[in-house]
């Protein structure tokens, strides 16, 4: 047998009365321990001692608890991956088994809270109190049943009252209690009553995030931000119960570091200001600041004064942007003339560059991929203008991430006051790129190879930015499910080992090594600048030929540029990269723009011919609105803004946008 003993008082604990001296005669209260109590093995047997009852009870079999010791386990390890329901029913065989393993009553009736069955909970809460009511997590569960479901805020106060009577230390009690302090706009005593939870349980994440809140609702988004670091920092393993804490504090440390940002934009001004200076000082040009008119989701770009050859660098930003984004964009552009710069003077500046040999490379790789795409019904010149697209846009990621995450390490340590700014930027960007990476139609039409590669780019890109944030951010867990996160972690291992020993011009090495781990080392090539090797005559055999010539034609580049503008304007992306492509190939063999006779033919637009300024000014506007980032190698920048310029112009006075 196996007894419990009672406060007499105690029976009466969920029945709204305190019992009269005539109450405890034996008769009554045996017939109340039997109808509370009907769920233990039977027969009860009951004595009164004083002010206490003693319930005796059949003990159950050595093979039953053991069996049901089991169950409750499974049960547990089935609830902790967000499997209610089958550890519900494991719990309820449990009990079956063993009707007084208190434990396993308590985790039903947590179980059945997460189920949304609130009646059923708020019973087994009931029996494991009337078993148990000197066990503080009892009560704690039984007030946040009250709290959360019932929305009771006294009823739930009192019994994690009872709790702490109890259990002095009860994290999660004093957590609840907190909650119902803040609820209530009572902050100062509701971060006490967190923090106590915190040193109680250092390793909860509850009141990490509770205080957090607390702390931003009274106005304090810095104590906040610190706050959620804390939780950040401790790097808890994560279940499905406390998944959703750690989701939840992200979010509002994302919000923290907003209304930090915009409180600190003065100073990060006033430090743009001051890198900018170094920058031009640096790089031995002065930077102009233009409004870009960018036709895709490009942001800021800055062309180097080096590779357009002009006397100043130029810095273009979307001025639609919030300010606290683009102080950190700046910041960012600044960046990659700090890089350049640095590396030509260290002799080691590179120019990025893809062409015909290249570009054979790619395609020659992708061959199953296209054949695959033909038998599908698919044009064989369609399939090429898709792999043209995707082979230059992974190129491109292959180049900017591994510089984009030495930028962002840098500029982290580098400036304090822009890192609200910079969290709340990237966190954008990355949300932007998960969109599109994570595209099921996107996905179907791309090989598998180019696919694994962006997804190991942005994973490691991701990985590096969640751990220079401190865990604040887990940008990379959507990548980890999906094929090429193994590569990403490679990637990550390499960047870790490379990090803190980076000199001028290894972002370049650190792309070949990249390019190296994904297989696509071939699919670009790299051209030494005139700055460090000397050669300009041979430079001038490759890409735009007699650029002085070029530069003479500006005015009537302007004119081209703003018809072909004025054509893209009316066309799908689709026949904008086939006209594009079909002019870059005809280039690959020269084109002769100095030639004011119309010449040149191209399949893509039948009925027309063309000069070969009208053909390069028609590949450069398609460039720039198919990829607004890319380095194009011809000197048309002046008279496409200005091209550009015109543009707008027109359509607004047609009445466009």
């Amino acid at each position: 047998m196996r007894s419990i003993r009672l406060r007499i008082a105690d029976l009466y604990e969920f029945d709204g009365q305190q019992p009269a001296d005539r109450e405890r005669d034996l008769a009554t209260v045996t017939a109340l321990v039997l109808k509370q109590f009907s769920f233990l093995p039977q027969p009860l047997a009951v004595a009164i001692e004083g002010g206490d009852v003693v319930i005796s009870f059949p003990d159950e079999s050595a093979s039953a608890q053991a069996e049901a010791s089991r169950l409750a386990d499974k049960a547990a390890r089935k609830a902790s991956t967000g499997d209610f329901q089958h550890a519900i029913e494991l719990l309820k065989r449990s009990l079956q088994l063993q009707p007084s393993l208190l434990a396993a009553r308590r985790d039903l009736a947590m179980c059945l809270m997460e189920t949304g069955d609130i009646d059923e909970a708020t019973n087994h809460l009931i029996e494991v109190l009337r078993l148990n009511p000197a066990d503080a997590a009892n009560w704690v569960v039984l007030g946040n049943l009250y709290l959360g479901h019932r929305k009771d805020k006294v009823a739930a106060a009192k019994f994690l009252q009872r709790a702490v009577a109890i259990d002095p230390s009860n994290a999660w009690a004093l957590n609840s209690l907190a909650a119902i302090a803040q609820m209530d706009g009572r902050h100062d005593e509701a971060i006490a009553l967190f923090e106590q939870a915190i040193r109680a349980q250092p390793t909860l994440a509850n009141p990490y995030h509770g205080q957090g809140l607390a702390y931003m609702r009274a106005g304090m988004p810095e104590e906040a931000a610190a706050s959620l670091m804390r939780l950040f920092r401790m790097g808890l393993s994560q279940d499905a119960r406390t998944r959703a804490v750690y989701e939840q504090a992200r979010s509002l440390y994302a919000g923290t570091q907003e209304q930090l940002a915009e409180h600190r934009q003065t100073e990060a001004d006033s430090a743009l200001r001051t890198y900018s200076a170094e920058m031009e000082r640096l790089s031995g040009y002065p930077i102009i600041r233009e409004e870009g008119r960018f036709t895709d989701g490009t942001r800021a770009q800055v062309q180097m004064a080096w590779k357009h050859r002009r006397d100043h660098h130029l810095l273009l930003i979307r001025k639609d942007c919030p300010l606290p984004i683009l102080s950190h964009l700046e910041a960012h552009e600044l960046s990659h003339i700090r890089l350049e710069a640095e590396a030509r003077k260290a002799g080691r500046n590179r120019i990025f560059i893809t062409n015909g040999a290249t570009r054979e490379v790619a395609l020659r790789s992708l061959a199953p991929h296209a054949r695959k795409l033909q038998q599908a019904g698919n044009p064989e010149a369609s399939v090429t203008r898709l792999h043209d697209t995707l082979v230059s846009g992974l190129c491109g990621l292959v180049y900017n991430f591994p510089q984009d995450i030495i930028i962002e390490q840098d500029l982290h340590h580098r400036f304090p006051v822009l890192r609200p700014a910079q969290f709340v930027s990237v966190r954008l960007m990355a949300a932007e790129a998960l969109a599109v990476n994570t595209r099921k139609d996107i996905a179907s039409i791309t090989p598998r190879r180019i696919h694994e590669a962006v997804v190991a780019l942005n994973g490691v890109y991701c990985l590096c930015m969640d751990e220079l944030f401190g865990g604040a951010s887990a940008f990379a867990d959507p990548y980890r499910s999906l094929d090429g996160f193994g590569n990403a972690e490679r990637l990550h291992r390499l960047w870790l080992a490379r990090k803190d020993n980076l000199s001028p011009g290894d972002e370049f090495v650190l792309v070949d090594e990249f390019a190296e781990i994904l297989g696509i080392r071939g699919w670009y090539e790299w051209k030494m600048t005139p700055d460090t090797d000397g050669d300009q005559a041979a430079q001038a055999t490759e890409g735009v030929t007699n650029e002085d010539l070029l530069r003479r034609k500006h005015p009537a580049a302007v004119r081209h540029l703003l018809r072909a503008l004025e054509r893209y304007d009316s066309l799908p992306p689709e026949q904008i990269q086939e006209i594009t492509f079909e002019i870059g190939r005809l280039g690959e063999s020269g084109i002769d723009y100095g030639d004011a006779v119309p010449r040149y033919r191209i399949d893509s637009l039948p009925d027309e011919t063309f000069t070969g300024l009208e053909l390069m000014c028609l590949l450069f506007a398609g460039l720039k609105r198919l990829y607004p980032e890319a380095d194009t190698g011809m000197d048309l920048n002046e008279p496409f803004l200005t091209a550009l310029e015109l543009f707008y112009r027109r359509r607004s006075d047609k009445g466009g946008e």
